[in-house]
């Protein structure tokens, strides 16, 4: 017999803007991560968003901003990710860090912050579990997502237009900037109207639970679909997990 809440019957205690991404953009992907727990690691580039993040905050904090501080930080997470200090990729990216490190510095002025990575929540009626994600910086009338990035974007993605929508569900009368930085330069998006991807949460929301309700067994749900391993998405790590969970040679 089902569950009424098959979130419950597959470990699911809440959803995320990074898990209803993942569920729109590859499921297999998504079932991979959910259902079956397999977390692929940290890149090098993602350590440095976080490093860079840390030390704005600190920089809130001591009024300066802390350029040894930020290369420890990367550093020490990089070794928590077990990412390797001597890949090409990870000393590029650390050779880089101070210059993504004085875009922000400079440009990114905004005052009287209230809080730094703060959790939050938006429970939909009907859906058992919540929606939860961490603002990178809520300041008294704004909040502001950090984005760091080696090329500039014309534009943010649907992507981060959903996650930033969920943020303007917990806080509607803020209004919401993604801050994009690159070496060389910044650029500010502020999202005006997000309720189409409000909307966009709340209808995948349910979608997943639907699918959910399927069946309680993850592996009949995973023999419903299958992955596509050439995806560039796909680590290592994921794509030997993937294969064993959908039988592949």
């Amino acid at each position: 017999m089902k569950s009424n809440n098959p979130f419950k019957v597959h470990n699911i205690n809440y959803l995320s803007p990074s898990s209803i991404n993942t569920y729109i953009s590859d499921m297999p992907m998504w079932i991979t991560r959910y259902l079956y727990g397999v977390k692929s690691s940290s890149g090098a580039s993602a350590v440095r968003g976080i490093a860079e993040e840390f030390a704005l905050a600190n920089k809130y904090e001591k009024g300066v901003f802390d350029f040894n501080l930020l290369d420890v930080k990367f550093m020490s997470l990089c070794t928590e990710s077990h990412i390797d200090l001597g890949d090409t990729k990870t000393i590029k990216e650390r050779k880089i860090l101070k210059d993504f490190g004085k875009v922000i510095d400079e440009n990114f002025n905004h005052k009287n912050l209230v809080a730094y990575q703060e959790k939050v929540e938006v429970q939909f009626d009907d859906l058992p579990v919540p929606v939860m994600g961490y603002i990178d910086f809520r300041f008294t009338d704004k909040i502001v997502d950090l984005k760091t990035s080696t090329r500039m974007p014309s534009k943010p993605t649907e992507a981060q237009k959903r996650q930033m929508a969920l943020y303007s569900m917990a806080y509607p009368d803020s209004s919401v900037d993604l801050f994009f930085a690159t070496p060389k330069e910044c650029k500010t998006f502020t999202l005006t109207d997000l309720s189409q991807y409000k909307d966009q949460l709340k209808k995948v929301a349910f979608s997943i639970q639907k699918f959910l309700s399927i069946s309680d067994d993850r592996h009949e749900l995973a023999s419903l679909v299958h992955p596509n391993l050439d995806s560039w998405m796909w680590s290592g790590e994921m794509v030997e997990q993937a294969k064993k969970i959908w039988s592949i040679k």
